[in-house]
C-alpha cells in the first residue's frame, strides 16, 4: 500500500493524476486515515518535497501543499494552527481530498481552521457533538417497544411464527421460530422499526430483503409475508435490496410494495411496486420531493396520477407533479449508506438538513445563503461534528458555532 499511496501523492501534487487515480487516492486516505503507513509516506513527502507554505504541523504541511497547489480561482484565507495560509477555491476532486486529509490530522488534535487572516475561529464549538449510531426502536405488535442499542445480541421477541433476533453487527433479523414455539394459528403480526435523530439501522425482513434505515426513519412490516404479495410502509429515508420470492404452487414472483408516508401526517406520497431489485427512497418531511432513485433491476413508482417505471440510473421526483431525473447523481444518493456525507453542487441548507438530522441538531441561520457559492465535498458521518463543520467551512467559507445542540450558520 505504501508504494501505491506514494505513487498516487506524487502524481496529485505533479498535477498529473488521471480521475481515477485521484479518486483511488482520496479512498486509500480515507481507509487508511489512522495507519503507520500513511503517516511514514507522509513524512518522506515532506522531506523530499519543497515546501512553499509554512504551516503549524510537518504532517499537514506535505499533503495540503499537493492538494492546494496553485491554481486560477479566488484565494480563500484559511489558518491553520495561529498561522494564515492562503488556501484557493477549488475543482470537488481537490475539496474532496482536502477534506480525507483534514480529518485525518484533525483526528489526532494537529489542525484547526480559520476563516479569515484576523484568525477568527471558524467553527467555535462550545459543546461538541459525537456522531450517530446503531441507534432504533422496534414496536411490536401489542404497541411495546424495544429499545434496540440497549438490548444484548440474541433473540429480543417472538412474534407470532417469526423470531426476532439482534446480530452481533447491529441488524436485526426474522427467523422462522422454531416448531416447538409456532403457533399456526397465529395472526399476522405487524411490526415497526423507527430510527431517531442521529440514528440508523439495518433490518433483513422475513422473505429476506434487507433495508437500511437513515436517520429519523422508519419502516412498518409483517413478521410473516403472505403469498399473493410483500407489503411495507416507509417514512424518512430507506435503501432497499429486495429478495426474489417464487411461490412454490404457480411459480410466479411475489411483488413487493413499498407504501411511502408523510411521517407527520400519515399522508400517502407514493407507492413503489418491486420484483427484485436496489432502489433508495428518500421522502423526508422537510424535503420539497419524495425521491426515488433505482440502482438495480426496475421499479415502478406510483403516484397520486401517474407513474413511471424506472430503469437502473434513473430517478422518480414526486412533487407537486411526477417527473424522472435519467441522470441523478447516485454517489450522492447512497452517501448515507455508504457512511460519508457526499454533495456536489448543492446549497448550503440541502447539506445542513442531512447534518440535523445526523447530529440530532437545530440549525439556525443568521443570513440569507440564496445567493451564496455551490458546495462540493466529501467527508466521513464517522467523526464529530466541528471536524464537519471545519471541512464544510473550507468548501463554503460560512462560518459556524455549535452551542449546546444548535448550529448556528453565519
Amino acid at each position: 500500500m505504501a508504494s501505491k499511496l506514494e505513487y498516487l501523492l506524487n502524481r496529485y501534487a505533479d498535477k498529473t493524476a488521471t480521475p481515477g487515480e485521484k479518486e483511488e487516492l482520496m479512498r486509500l486516505l480515507q481507509e487508511n486515515s489512522n495507519d503507520e503507513t500513511v503517516q511514514h509516506v507522509i513524512d518522506k513527502m515532506i522531506a523530499e518535497r519543497p515546501v512553499t507554505h509554512e504551516m503549524s504541523e510537518k504532517t499537514a504541511q506535505a499533503v495540503l501543499q499537493a492538494i492546494f497547489e496553485a491554481d486560477e480561482t479566488p484565494v480563500v484565507p484559511i489558518a491553520i494552527g495561529m498561522e494564515t495560509t492562503p488556501v484557493r477555491r477549488m475543482l470537488y476532486w481537490r475539496i474532496a481530498a482536502a477534506a480525507v486529509v483534514l480529518l485525518m490530522v484533525t483526528a489526532a488534535g494537529l489542525v484547526w481552521m480559520n476563516y479569515n487572516s484576523k484568525t477568527q475561529v471558524a467553527v467555535k464549538i462550545k459543546n461538541d457533538v459525537a456522531p450517530g449510531g446503531n441507534k432504533a426502536i422496534l414496536t411490536l405488535a401489542d404497541g411495546s417497544t424495544i429499545v434496540l442499542d440497549n438490548e444484548k445480541n440474541g433473540v429480543v421477541a417472538q412474534e407470532g411464527n417469526a423470531k426476532v433476533v439482534k446480530l452481533k453487527n447491529g441488524q436485526l433479523v426474522y427467523a422462522k421460530a422454531d416448531d416447538g414455539s409456532a403457533d399456526a394459528n397465529a395472526p399476522v403480526a405487524y411490526n415497526t422499526l423507527s430510527t431517531p435523530k442521529g440514528g440508523q439501522y439495518n433490518i433483513e425482513l422475513p422473505d429476506g430483503s434487507k433495508v437500511w434505515l437513515n436517520a429519523a426513519s422508519s419502516i412498518t412490516y409483517p413478521t410473516t409475508f403472505g403469498a399473493k404479495e410483500r407489503k411495507v410502509q416507509v417514512t424518512g429515508e430507506a435503501y432497499f435490496e429486495v429478495a426474489k420470492l417464487v411461490t412454490v404452487k404457480e411459480g410466479k414472483r411475489v411483488p413487493f410494495l413499498v407504501d411511502i408516508k408523510n411521517k407527520t401526517t400519515g399522508k400517502d406520497l407514493g407507492q413503489v411496486q418491486v420484483l427484485g431489485t436496489h432502489f433508495n427512497i428518500n421522502a423526508y418531511d422537510d424535503e420539497a420531493a419524495v425521491k426515488t432513485t433505482l440502482l438495480e433491476g426496475k421499479v415502478k413508482f406510483v403516484g397520486k396520477a401517474d407513474s413511471l417505471l424506472l430503469a437502473p440510473g434513473e430517478q422518480a421526483v414526486a412533487s407537486n407533479k411526477l417527473t424522472i431525473n435519467q441522470s441523478p447523481d447516485v454517489n450522492q444518493v447512497m452517501a448515507w449508506k455508504n457512511g460519508v456525507f457526499h454533495f456536489e453542487n448543492a446549497d448550503i441548507k440541502t447539506v445542513m438538513r442531512q447534518v440535523s438530522r445526523w447530529y440530532d441538531v437545530e440549525v439556525v441561520y443568521k443570513r440569507s445563503f440564496d445567493n451564496d457559492d455551490p458546495l462540493f465535498f466529501e467527508v466521513t458521518r464517522n467523526t464529530n461534528l466541528s471536524d464537519v463543520l471545519r471541512v464544510l467551512n473550507l468548501a463554503g467559507g460560512a462560518k459556524y458555532t455549535i452551542q449546546d445542540k444548535k448550529i448556528i450558520v453565519q
